[in-house]
């Protein structure tokens, strides 16, 4: 009898543990560990969660917060989570020691990099108002940058803004001067006069703005490699065992982000408190508002998506903005030339050409 005891409570606890297990089968919900980042672009995850709609597409969402891309890959490797936020040049940089990592979705374009001017410089948008087109815009705004000093942070992730600015105009870094400054002091010293322009991070430039220095071109103006595509990644194993569930994702994402452009002031109210929560900072919905105004793009709907990521012609073509950022990371030898291949590590294309 004792035996038996013994093998039941063996075969209850065999049982408990698959249904802990990663993309397990919960009475009628499907178990998915998601690793977040405490950042806007990641935040319509957490309010599909709020709103309910990871479960009515049968998926019972469970999130754990990481700080950057460099923590969320070795918890997808190692099975503690199943899908993670991710952007793409952190996929780039640890496609080596993570094999197995895979894109498997692109949901937003960031572009809040700006190269600033001093005041009274010529602007992208002036030039638009003045009859010029868009590249006919970027390319005299790169002419612009010859022979001046530039105030970056060599290796930060928007250093390639100078580098793709510099390209439409036909010139190189060698044609300016670079001042290799930490962000907030390179901002400190360009009020105090150094430098022709400056380029930071989104701080600074919201910060010398309000100085009264125009943002004289920005991210999404320059073109692929002046841009932050983020998404989603996975692994090789979880994408081909559960396809099903990363189609259910992308549903939930479509369906979040619209219900969000309904409903703005609800969703900016939850963003701003998630985001607190978080980071124990102080944002006001006016300040989500600001960041999805002025700092990003969704993509609200398939079409979107589309437009927006898998266009040939979009000036943020996934494929464009990635062959940009491993032609940057050889040449700076980051990454080993060749060790990069694209149709391993970006099923997302093929991903959202199935979604039904």
């Amino acid at each position: 009898m004792k035996k038996w005891s013994i093998l039941v409570l063996i075969f209850a606890f065999a049982i408990s543990m698959v249904g802990c297990s990663s993309g397990s089968e919960s009475g009628d919900l499907t178990k998915v560990n998601v690793g977040l980042m405490p950042y806007y672009d990641y935040s319509p995850l957490a309010f599909a969660e709020e709103k309910g709609f990871f479960k009515a597409e049968g998926i019972d969402f469970k999130s754990t917060m990481f700080p950057v891309e460099g923590n969320v890959a070795p918890a997808l490797v190692q099975g503690s989570i199943d899908i993670g936020a991710f952007s793409d040049t952190p996929s780039i940089t640890l496609a080596s020691q993570f094999p197995d990592l895979e894109m498997v979705s692109f949901h937003n374009v960031f572009k809040g990099f700006a190269i600033v001017g001093r005041k009274g410089s010529k602007t992208y948008d002036q030039l638009i108002k003045e009859g010029k087109d868009g590249q006919a815009a970027a390319v005299e705004l790169g002419k612009q940058l010859k022979g001046k000093s530039i105030i970056t942070t060599s290796g930060a992730s928007f250093y390639m803004v100078i580098e793709q600015a510099l390209k439409n105009a036909g010139l190189s870094k060698k044609d300016v001067k670079i001042i290799d400054m930490e962000p907030d002091q390179g901002a400190s010293a360009f009020i105090s006069g150094t430098g022709d322009f400056y380029l930071g991070g989104l701080p600074q430039r919201e910060k010398l703005e309000q100085e009264g220095y125009p943002a004289i071109i920005s991210g999404d103006q320059i073109g692929s490699g002046a841009v932050i595509l983020a998404g989603l990644a996975s692994t090789k194993k979880f994408v081909s065992e559960h396809p099903e569930v990363i189609q259910k994702m992308e549903k939930v994402w479509f369906k979040t982000l619209d219900y969000m452009q309904k409903h703005p002031d609800e969703a900016y109210k939850f963003v701003a408190d998630w985001s607190n929560k978080q980071s124990g900072g102080k944002s006001k919905p006016a300040d989500v508002k600001k960041f999805f105004t002025d700092y990003i793009t969704f993509a609200h709907s398939k079409a979107e998506a589309q437009k927006l990521f898998y266009d040939p012609n979009s000036p943020t073509n996934w494929k464009k903005r990635y062959e940009n950022l491993i032609q940057y990371h050889e040449e700076s030898k980051e990454i080993k030339k060749g060790s990069v291949k694209l149709d391993q590590l970006v099923p997302a294309e093929k991903i959202f050409s199935d979604l039904k």
